[in-house]
């Protein structure tokens, strides 16, 4: 059996990557990063003071730490990327940048089924943020796991456009997405059409996925969909009420429970600038059917699941909204339990 192998995101898991801020660099406010981050005009050229930077890094690697060590309490094995200077140009044809984190491993790697595909990200910084996790990869791939890049992208400058309401959205000439753009459920990957991923991406991923699986296209939220809508297990959605309502929700997963969060705490954020709303607090990750881990600030989150039949694990996260993603886009399961299977 491959040491990889991952149908979805709510059987037991056995193995786990977790990122790293260290070495976090800030590359240049080119025209990809403000199509994503949209950055407020007063902080395009953003000055974060060497300690204010350290001291934000070592807090988030703390959590990180905590979150590693809680797996490994529950028997999940946890692997971390290699340690890499971020501050090194990339360079490609008409543009150039900087490299920025090796973060969040659930962005830039889809694990589907014993396969691994590296996204092929519209963040001119992401794109080599596969780099650090190479030494990972190559040990899955002696190890019996499928290992591939989607076509690396050229990110023109009108790869950035806009629609008539003024939102972000990126042109059909390649493909493009990340892979926290997908929600994995058995055969069903429900794929977000939105500023990280367009319609190429997803017809390119269906096509190299073949007919055992089926690539449904939505458009739920801006970018990626962690802080939007999860499956909890078969039957039971979180959802998002501030930006859902139920017939937003893929018309396949409709007959199912929802469990509707609408009160997101604030933990604020230490540079100048959120790169992520207070939704950041729904990026929970799931161990298994019946638990959860869940940022320790998200106490409404906490009682919902609760509720709801959920063993909660509150692990302490500050810096969500500093760098933009939560306990899902800071790790990429790669095994669990069970088997192929369609929930749909």
């Amino acid at each position: 059996m491959s040491a990889v192998r991952s149908f979805n995101d709510f059987n037991k898991l056995q193995e786990i990557v977790v990122g790293s801020a260290e070495g976090f660099h800030f590359p240049p406010n080119d025209e990809s990063i403000k199509h994503f981050f949209t950055p407020p005009p007063e902080f395009e050229s953003e000055v974060v003071s060497a300690d204010t930077l350290a001291r934000v890094v070592a807090e988030t690697e703390e959590d990180l730490q905590v979150l590693a060590d809680t797996l490994d309490e529950l028997g999940v094995h946890v692997r971390r990327p290699d340690r890499v200077d971020h501050n090194r140009p990339i360079s490609l044809l008409e543009w150039a940048s900087t490299a920025n984190h090796a973060l969040m491993p659930r962005d830039c790697l889809l694990v589907v089924g014993e396969t691994v595909i590296e996204a092929p990200m519209a963040v001119r910084a992401r794109y080599a943020e596969t780099f650090p996790f190479r030494g990972l990869l190559r040990e899955y791939f002696d190890d019996g796991a499928r290992w591939m890049a989607a076509p690396k992208p050229q990110l023109p400058a009108e790869t950035y456009q806009y629609d008539e309401a003024g939102e972000p959205v990126l042109a059909e000439l390649e493909p493009l997405f990340d892979a926290a753009n997908i929600i994995r459920c058995g055969r069903d990957l429900f794929y977000n059409v939105s500023n990280t991923g367009n319609r190429f991406g997803a017809a390119w991923l269906g096509r190299v996925l073949g007919s055992e699986y089926r690539v449904h296209e939505m458009s739920i939220c801006a970018d990626h969909v962690g802080t939007t809508l999860h499956v909890l297990k078969p039957g039971v959605l979180l959802a998002n009420a501030g930006r859902l309502a139920p017939d937003h929700i893929p018309a396949p997963l409709r007959g199912w429970k929802t469990l509707w969060f609408d009160d997101p705490q604030d933990d604020g954020f230490g540079f100048g600038w959120p790169r992520a709303s207070t939704w950041i607090g729904m990026n929970i990750l799931s161990v298994d059917e019946e638990t959860v881990i869940v940022p320790q600030a998200q106490d409404g989150l906490a009682k919902l699941l609760e509720s709801a039949g959920f063993t909660v694990i509150p692990v302490p996260y500050r810096h969500g909204r500093t760098f933009g993603g939560g306990f899902h886009c800071c790790s990429l399961d790669v095994r669990r339990a069970g088997e192929l299977t369609s929930y749909l």
